[in-house]
């Protein structure tokens, strides 16, 4: 049903004050569908008066929507406002106690911090205030619930209404329904609601509401005591897409089908063609029996440059079960081993092995959690609806009863048997248009700048892998010559260290071959690996100071036979680690392996890490680690100090040079002392300015 708006008039001050705003009468107001009477005068009391709804309630009513029947309208959850209409009728001191909502109801703490937030723009107007700074930030909040005939409303311009199961009614606008075709014709030629509670479609459409009001947001899926019911409705009024973000739960986030088995085919080079390029991937898989089942990878599928091989790539693996295996229902999480989180792509014409050397599939996931192009004999196929998908009893979620089904090893499936052929096999990309924050603010990286230093150095970033990308070419060429690098790493369990490099990550001139550079190489601890928290120094032996870095077309490679594009002090850090020997070094630089140790730990530390079988530690959350985050910077001189270091250098170069001449003079048989005193008189006439240098860049003392 459709409800025209009558919007009234006013001036660009807000200046329209009707007759009943002076009456001190409840208005009238229609909240999502639920007509109430609302006593907006409460919020003229001090302390209420600066909020976004006292002023939109008290100046600006004549530029909100209005319904049919002449009501205001707010597009809001109705809930929330007959809650807030009890508050404020018994209202004992001028502020709101929202923990109650809060706990109980994110959604409707979603509505009481847009509400609620205070404003610099006052109720009673003032002349020209909306060209004010105050203005602006009213209407970025206020916006969504005034018509879009004024300028700077987003709120649209007509209520649109539907009755539910329930006999009720809920409503909306045309700009919350204006993505969502299907939803906006069940209220336009389809109503009333009878195949969903009325509970359900009123939490559906304030889902869409919500992500209108806040688009960058997360938004989560609403709370329900009937979350199967509320996954069908999404599915009927084809919200799925919206589903998955929210079950993702990044902000500025995007979602675009790649690949559709219902139309695409089932082919592995099909699959291959429509993703190539892409990073963020979600696979959706539904079995025979309706289990629906989801895994998102934070990175790409790369197949092998070699048709007959295979290549790993790290990324952040979660699993989630959409339906099926829970007898709650509903949307389930689950979390990948760190030390796992790894996708392996076949060639062509070649297929990933398993842990007994069998050729299984086309595609591994999360080291076998999922296969693709997994025949029914054990062998790979080209047909990636041939699945296989299975997880750790220890990785199931505490808070779901699991009533799926175990194979042999004791490893629950989230489909309805372990081995299932796709009857609906989808693959999306889901992009983010927020830039990756810093792995580390910027006071704790100055921090850990001042600890790997003695004086006050600023750093310049070369790299960042989620801005750049993880490909070992782009970083040698980001890094280029620079030199006194600090690398910065984060894992996805959250730990966090670092690594100065005293020295070049130089790459050798033959693109098949490795360069080695000896320099001092230090690590650090930045959070997670010791129970004291904070910076912790790692000294390394110093036989095992150096960096190998691999030709774009080579590999680093241990005594063990495993391979990587970068080695850090003797393998205490690979980038881009292939994982089993002879396999080759992986796809990107996200693979890590990182260890040191036990006698390298400082004494005054309590480790809370990891020990592998060899009583080696780790400063990432396992040996083996996928990187979320890694940052190359490379240290530098404050520019108020560089005529200080130019003097330094030139003072250091001339004062080496004269002490190698005494040296020399010394050595020579027949030589005046007066000409050896001379030169080191000159030597000595030159320290009283080394010095000077030297306090304000002690860098050159250790030299």
């Amino acid at each position: 049903m459709k409800a025209s708006a009558c919007s009234s008039t006013a001036t660009a001050d807000g200046i329209h004050r009707p007759a009943e705003k002076m009456s001190g009468r409840p208005m009238l107001l229609n909240v999502g569908g639920f007509v109430m009477a609302f006593p907006r005068d409460v919020l003229l009391c001090e302390g209420l008066r600066d909020t976004c709804l006292a002023v939109l309630l008290n100046r600006f009513d004549s530029w909100m929507i209005t319904d049919d029947n002449r009501i205001h309208f707010i597009d809001a959850d109705p809930f929330y406002f007959i809650w807030l209409a009890v508050k404020l009728r018994h209202l004992s001191c001028n502020r709101i106690d929202v923990s109650e909502i809060i706990e109980g109801c994110p959604a409707l703490a979603f509505y009481h911090d847009r509400f609620f937030a205070e404003t610099a723009v006052t109720i009673e107007p003032q002349h020209g205030d909306h060209d004010s700074e105050a203005f602006r930030g009213f209407m970025a909040v206020m916006g969504p619930f005034i018509s879009s005939s004024v300028a700077g409303g987003t709120g649209g311009s007509e209520v649109l209404s539907v009755r539910v199961a329930d006999g009720g009614v809920v409503a909306t606008t045309d700009a919350t329904l204006a993505d969502y075709s299907i939803l906006h014709d069940r209220f336009i030629n389809f109503g009333p609601i009878g195949d969903v509670s009325a509970d359900t479609f009123h939490k559906v459409v304030d889902h869409v509401r919500r992500i209108r009001l806040a688009p960058d947001a997360a938004t989560p899926l609403p709370t329900s005591t009937w979350p199967a019911e509320l996954l069908y409705a999404c599915d009927m009024y084809g919200l799925m897409e919206r589903v998955y973000l929210s079950m993702i739960g990044k902000s500025h986030s995007h979602i675009k089908c790649l690949f559709k088995s219902s139309s695409d085919g089932g082919e592995f080079g099909t699959l291959v063609e429509r993703v190539a390029g892409v990073s963020g991937l979600l696979f959706v898989i539904e079995d025979d029996k309706q289990h629906t089942v989801a895994c998102h990878i934070d990175g790409p599928l790369i197949p092998p440059a070699d048709p007959t091989s295979t290549l790993t790539t790290g990324c952040p693996v979660t699993f989630y079960s959409i339906s099926g295996p829970f007898e709650e229902g509903g949307i389930a999480e689950i979390t990948v081993p760190h030390d796992e989180q790894s996708v392996e792509v076949a060639g062509t014409e070649g297929a990933v092995k398993d842990h007994e050397g069998l050729p299984v599939g086309k595609v591994c996931i999360a080291l076998g959690r999922l296969w693709l192009g997994c025949g029914e004999d054990g062998r790979s196929t080209d047909d990636v609806r041939s699945c296989c998908q299975w997880v750790g009893r220890g990785e199931l979620p505490d808070d779901k009863t699991y009533v799926g089904t175990f194979n042999e090893r004791g490893n629950p499936t989230l489909a309805d048997n372990h081995s299932f052929t796709a009857q609906r096999l989808e693959v999306y990309q889901v992009w983010t248009t927020l830039p990756a924050d810093p792995i580390l603010p910027v006071d704790d990286l100055q921090a850990l700048i001042d600890t790997t230093r003695h004086i006050g150095m600023t750093a310049q970033l070369l790299y960042k892998g989620e801005r750049d990308g993880w490909a070992h070419e782009t970083m040698v060429a980001k890094v280029g010559e620079a030199a006194d690098l600090l690398l910065v790493a984060k894992d996805t369990g959250s730990h966090t260290f670092a690594a100065h490099i005293e020295g070049q990550l130089k790459q050798p001139a033959d693109p098949t071959a490795v360069e080695t550079t000896f320099c001092p190489v230090t690590f650090y601890s930045i959070s997670g690996a010791f129970e004291e928290g904070g910076i912790t120094k790692i000294n390394v032996p110093h036989d095992r100071q150096y960096v190998e870095v691999a030709g774009t077309e080579g590999a680093v490679v241990g005594s063990r036979g495993a391979a990587g594009m970068v080695c850090i002090a003797g393998g205490r850090l690979w980038l881009g680690h292939g994982g089993r020997p002879q396999q080759g070094p992986a796809g990107d630089l996200r693979s890590c392996l990182q260890w040191v140790e036990r006698d390298e730990l400082p004494d005054d530390k309590t480790y809370v890490g990891s020990i592998n079988e060899e009583g080696w530690a780790t400063l990432a959350a396992s040996h083996y680690f996928t990187c979320v985050g890694l940052e190359i910077y490379t240290l530098q001189v404050p520019d108020g100090w560089q005529w200080l270091t130019a003097v330094a250098e030139i003072m250091l170069a001339e004062w080496l040079c004269v002490r190698a001449v005494c040296r020399r003079a010394v050595g020579r048989s027949g030589e005046s002392s007066k000409s050896v005193h001379y030169d080191s008189r000159q030597a000595r006439a030159h320290v009283p300015t080394l010095m000077l240098a030297c306090v304000y860049c002690p860098m050159y003392l250790s030299r």
